[in-house]
């Protein structure tokens, strides 16, 4: 007790000191002393209280420590100057290198996307003018309603008229994916009404004459589909299932999103998007990059897998949101720009309806109806309506109607972005808005946001650009998750944020998608031993499709990750005098396969050569070490006659290192498909192969 008593004395008179220094009060008498053993106790609290605090300050850092021990030491954090988390807010570039990927197996340069050579292909855009005007709708919807906008009435009739609106439900016409059935019945409304169907056509007459019509879909919750859902659901044990939604805009490169839409940049970095900066894709246009994305297989492989013929429907293809939907997943599948969406642009789209929500029967009868400012290829608007505005309202209501509940969600963007380079920037607002709504009132809680595109842009002036041609292989990917996953699976987090600076694909964004909805893939023995697993391939075995989740190994080459030559962005490269006679015999190759191709049809023309216009030399490695491929890949581009067609292609010119022979035994291969780079038209509308259409010249 004496002991006591001298310990709390000693650490009153210290406690006292201190205090009288610190604060003058002390000195005056205007603050409290602690003199009295009431006081003691209460200091003798105090120190216990900060002693407790310190104690457990010591085990939570310690805890973070070993946690971050325990993830090097699998191997998963490694590198940080190249491997840094790259949220958005523009490309975190090492200066020292000036490559975005600069692994063993691949090189991939950064580039500026305000490089003055270009700055001339960029512009303001003027804001989109629909040929049915711009005034407001007439009718809205939210979630479950219509109603009249009281502010677009003066837009359509005077307040003394009378009007009458009702509202018709339409839907999809059994094993069709091109036409819709109208319901016989039209439910007259006033200000407002309840809507129970899925998609309803409104139609509003003054004096018997139509004066408005318009489309709306909903996403009300259908029976059928919850009750699987929850059976699925009730006999999974695992971790909580996390939602799916993947917001695709086409034609957009990783770049052009960056110099396009800075307002959407930011909001993705406020919900610290994380993004794959080499992120390469595999094919020349949508199909074969997002084919991969939904089934793991190339364009090629579907073919012999389910689709070997091509009148056939895709119904038997192992498409993702199978996958998700025999988990207890709800499933939606929407696109915009019916007349050229992925799987029905010259092929047969699907016979029964693909997925649980399928927005097609609203696109065909809301296009073929009130479509109009047609771009190109694409309807821009839907009455006074943006398109791309109805597909992210419709998003919304998704997101709604599922906060709480599994869902896959696939949703596909083509009419803004598709056909013109700057037109991005028309819609940055909008996304802009849809990424802070989504962010607000816990709506990701449970959801996996994916934001994606396909590829860059595909022709015009840009494209033929040296800049344009590495960007249309470039597209952009981001991936947000929430923070309690991060949290759960702190391995694989940190294996995504490695990865950024790798060489990635579609057919590791589809492993990563099977890892979100196997969560038990992803807790940190299982990562393990996948990562062993993995580590013990090397050269041409790695495996092609490697989830993000999982270390991607720095010698991964576009050989090994299933990128064509062609569209590989991992060479270095340098221009070729048009007058190399080396040439020649490349110019002599690619015609010959131009017209090989063409041999079938006998309506398109033999091609010609009219001019050669650009010719580079790109220089590769075999796998991971310094010695100089055994082959040179050329790219050119070139105009043919008749129809003043421009073509780029990549061809390999491979050394015969067997003999002493000379260069004209050397082989050639072209390397992936040829591009078009500038619009057809009419040109090809004799034939109805969608791949040909690229290249005939109708006779």
């Amino acid at each position: 007790m004496r002991a006591d008593r001298l310990d709390d004395e000693v650490l009153l008179r210290v406690a006292k000191k201190t205090w009288e220094q610190d604060d003058p009060r002390e000195r005056d008498g205007s603050a409290f002393e602690i003199t009295s053993p009431k006081g003691g106790s209460r200091l003798r609290r105090w120190l216990i209280a900060i002693l407790i605090f310190l104690f457990v300050s010591l085990v939570a850092i310690n805890s973070f420590t070993i946690d971050q021990l325990r993830i090097a030491r699998l191997g998963h954090v490694s590198n940080q100057d190249n491997n840094t988390q790259h949220f958005m807010g523009g490309p975190k570039l090492n200066p020292a290198t000036g490559y975005l990927v600069r692994n063993k197996g691949c090189r991939i340069p950064a580039l500026d996307p305000f490089d003055p050579a270009i700055r001339r292909y960029v512009h303001k855009e003027k804001p989109i003018v629909c040929d049915f005007g711009n005034n407001l709708p007439l009718v809205e919807s939210n979630d479950s309603h219509i109603f009249v906008n009281p502010e677009a009435r003066g837009f359509y009739y005077n307040k003394d008229e009378r009007v009458k609106c009702c509202w018709r439900e339409f839907w999809r016409e059994a094993n069709n994916d091109e036409s819709v059935t109208f319901a016989k019945d039209c439910n007259y409304f006033e200000e407002w009404a309840i809507v129970t169907a899925e998609f309803i056509k409104v139609e509003c007459t003054k004096k018997n004459e139509k004066i408005y019509r318009d489309y709306h879909a909903f996403v009300p919750h259908k029976p059928q589909v919850e009750s699987r859902c929850q059976k699925k659901l009730d006999t999974r044990k695992d971790v909580s299932p996390l939602s799916v939604l993947i917001v695709g805009l086409d034609s957009i490169s990783r770049m052009n999103f960056h110099r396009m839409m800075p307002k959407t940049v930011e909001a993705l970095r406020k919900l610290e998007a994380v993004e794959m900066l080499g992120y390469n894709k595999v094919g020349d246009n949508t199909y074969p990059n997002i084919v991969p994305v939904l089934s793991g297989l190339s364009q090629e492989e579907l073919v012999g897998r389910c689709w070997d013929n091509r009148k056939k429907p895709f119904d038997e293809c192992p498409f993702l949101w199978k996958n998700f939907s025999a988990s207890g997943y709800r499933t939606i599948f929407g696109e915009d720009a019916c007349e050229m969406t992925t799987f029905n642009y010259l092929k047969p789209g699907f016979k029964k309806q693909p997925t649980d929500y399928y927005l097609r029967p609203y696109c065909i009868a809301a296009e073929h109806d009130i479509g109009n400012t047609h771009k190109l290829n694409a309807d821009i608007c839907l009455g006074t309506r943006k398109n791309f505005d109805n597909l992210l309202n419709y998003t919304r209501k998704v997101i709604n109607s599922f906060a709480e509940d599994p869902y896959f969600a696939f949703f596909w963007q083509s009419s803004l972005t598709h056909d013109f380079f700057n037109f991005p920037q028309l819609g940055d607002e909008s996304y802009r808005q849809f990424f802070e709504y989504v962010g607000r009132d816990d709506l990701l809680m449970n959801t996996a946001l994916v934001i994606m595109s396909d590829h860059g842009m595909r022709w015009g002036d840009f494209r033929q650009t040296y800049q344009g041609r590495l960007e249309g292989s470039l597209p952009f990917v981001f991936l947000v998750l929430p923070k309690w996953w991060r949290k759960r699976f702190p391995v694989a987090w940190a294996n995504l944020h490695r990865n950024t600076r790798s060489l990635t694909t579609p057919f590791d964004l589809h492993e990563t998608l099977l890892d979100i909805l196997h969560p038990e893939n992803l807790r940190e023995m299982n990562l393990k031993n996948r990562t062993n697993i993995l580590g013990s391939y090397n050269g041409e075995n790695i495996p092609r499709g490697i989830s993000w989740f999982l270390p991607v190994p720095d010698h991964r080459t576009c050989t090994t990750a299933g990128i064509p030559g062609h569209w590989c962005m991992c060479h270095d490269s340098r221009n070729v005098s048009l007058n190399d006679p080396d040439l020649q015999g490349i110019l002599d190759f690619f015609l010959q396969e131009l017209n090989r191709m063409l041999a079938d049809y006998r309506q398109c023309a033999v091609l010609k050569l009219k001019s050669l216009m650009d010719a580079k030399v790109w220089t590769g490695k075999i796998e991971a070490d310094d010695k100089k491929a055994p082959w040179t890949d050329y790219t050119i581009s070139i105009q043919t006659y008749p129809g003043d067609a421009i073509f780029e292609g990549s061809i390999r010119n491979r050394f015969d290192n067997s003999s002493n022979s000379n260069n004209s035994s050397n082989t050639k291969e072209l390397l992936g498909s040829i591009s078009r780079l500038n619009t057809y038209g009419k040109q090809s509308a004799c034939v109805d192969d969608f791949n040909m259409r690229l290249y005939c010249y109708c006779l």
